[in-house]
């Protein structure tokens, strides 16, 4: 015969403890019920105090290394087919307004590192400041789904209802599941959706960016309601949204240089604590980056950093790839200059420097546009003295490169089928090497073109170059900017290059 039992309220704190030193989370922490062979649902059960099988609840106890369970349990084990005492499970209150708690498609995370301070902050904004929305923003793999997942476990006590969604459910279905009833409209819904907020409920969503959610948020931001609302995403919300009361914005970084060393290391990662910093910072301190790149070193090198770092490259997974391809699409065109300006310069660049090199430049609107590219984690601020001046982290920096020299090699493509100069506009505005060297052979930008050009062009550069160069004579200083610069330096390049060939045939 099997018996059931719960935790008690001191064995719960215990177990609380014992599941922060390994840096998981109550319930969204995979490897905890996976390792205790026992299911989410059941995990949740044991938080909420409820009577769970006993082999089951020995398990999870044993999983965060409590090996004594009974300090644990309340003390009473019910055996199958017997009733507890009156007072040992709480009455389920099934009316409307029951306690709602719906993690509906939360991920599941196996570790949770540092992010202390975040954390601490964004429970002030909730329980003290009685914070209607917080957005939490910043770029894909920085840990933003993660940070909100622990979040609101340590929220949910505080909260009648709890609800977790992706922003890619209709929010017609969104509304529905917070009513726990059917709508006729989605007006109807929110206004009945507001009414149950007069209660205290978290709503937590993920991956926001469609307008339909936007509207919804501003809305629900704006009204009067006991409830808080947590909003994901890869970009700050729109300006409207800093006007409103009680709302709040964290934009999340990377991890620390601590926690990112310790990461690594709990991925069988081996190196002396110099190598793992360096390869830390390389990869922008990035958990989902450092976790990718660590399955990477143990396939190839062994797990030996030292070997890797020897390569003296900086491999991008394709997961982070894709992450950043997805950012860059959300560049306006001022945005993307900037970006890729600094790619060019490859060393934290002044303000007033940077200004220096745009064609036709609108201060206010560099300004504005740096400080959203800081605030979404794309760009990097620094202190030169007292000039602000701006830098790429090392993985954006690569990718950058990458994308100027593929998207530079398109428009020479196109230059070459059309026989105008007319496609070549980053080679207008924008300098291919930084500006004050004539650094051509070991230039990284210059070798990645060199990398990526088309076979079309393999034999057809230098006579190519000659036409056009010729036909910038006859354009204006303005239609031309950098253009004749560059295709000088392309031509030398290039020369170069068709001379070692040549040389080692």
């Amino acid at each position: 015969m099997g018996h059931s039992v719960r935790a008690s309220e001191k064995g719960l704190a215990i177990a609380n403890q014992a599941r922060q030193r390994r840096g998981w989370t109550k319930t969204s922490t995979a490897r905890w019920w996976q390792d205790a062979h026992t299911s989410r649902a059941t995990l949740r059960r044991f938080w909420r105090g409820e009577r769970i099988q006993q082999d089951a609840f020995i398990a999870i106890c044993q999983t965060v290394g409590l090996d004594d369970w009974q300090t644990i349990a309340d003390g009473q084990t019910i055996a199958d087919g017997q009733t507890a005492a009156p007072d040992s499970t709480p009455v389920q209150d099934t009316g409307p307004n029951a306690p709602l708690i719906d993690w509906g498609d939360a991920p599941d995370i196996e570790q949770f590192f540092g992010r202390g301070q975040e954390l601490q902050q964004l429970q002030t904004w909730v329980l003290n400041d009685n914070a209607k929305l917080i957005t939490i923003s910043g770029l894909g793999g920085n840990g933003k789904t993660t940070l909100a997942l622990a979040l609101a476990e340590h929220l949910q006590p505080h909260f009648e209802h709890l609800i977790w969604r992706s922003a890619s459910t209709p929010l017609s279905t969104l509304l529905t599941d917070g009513l726990d009833a059917p709508i006729e409209t989605v007006d109807q819904g929110l206004r009945q959706l507001l009414k149950k907020m007069q209660r205290p409920m978290l709503l937590v969503l993920d991956d926001i960016n469609e307008k339909t959610y936007l509207d919804f948020l501003y809305q629900i931001s704006r009204s009067r309601h006991q409830s808080c609302v947590v909003a994901i995403s890869r970009q700050p919300l729109p300006p409207q949204f800093q006007t409103l009361n009680r709302a709040y914005q964290l934009s999340l970084g990377g991890l620390s240089e601590l926690d990112a060393v310790k990461l690594l290391q709990t991925r069988d990662c081996g190196g002396q604590l110099h190598q793992l910093k360096t390869l830390a910072r390389l990869y922008s301190y990035s958990p989902l980056a450092l976790t990718l790149v660590a399955s990477m070193l143990q396939t190839v090198f062994g797990g030996q950093i030292g070997l890797f770092l020897e390569q003296e490259i900086i491999v991008l997974p394709d997961l982070i790839q894709s992450l950043f391809k997805q950012q860059f699409q959300t560049l306006n065109p001022l945005e993307r200059a900037l970006i890729y300006w600094l790619a060019i310069w490859q060393e934290p660049i002044a303000l007033c420097r940077l200004q220096t090199h745009l064609l036709n430049p609108e201060p206010a609107g560099v300004i504005v546009a740096l400080a959203d590219l800081v605030k979404r984690s794309l760009v990097t601020q620094h202190f030169l003295g007292d000039e602000p001046s701006f830098s790429l982290q090392p993985m954006m920096l690569t990718f950058t490169i990458e994308q100027l020299a593929e998207q530079i090699n398109q428009e020479l493509l196109q230059a070459q089928q059309q026989q105008s100069t007319q496609p070549l506009q980053l080679l207008r505005t924008h300098c291919l090497i930084r500006p004050g060297t004539d650094d051509i052979l070991g230039d990284r930008l210059l070798a990645e073109l060199q990398k990526r050009q088309p076979p079309q062009l393999s034999y057809a550069i230098l006579p190519l170059i000659d036409n056009w160069l010729e036909q910038t004579t006859i354009q204006s200083p303005t239609m031309v900017g950098y253009l004749i610069f560059n295709l000088t330096v392309l031509k030398k390049r290039w020369e170069v290059v068709d001379t070692t060939e040549q040389l080692t045939e």
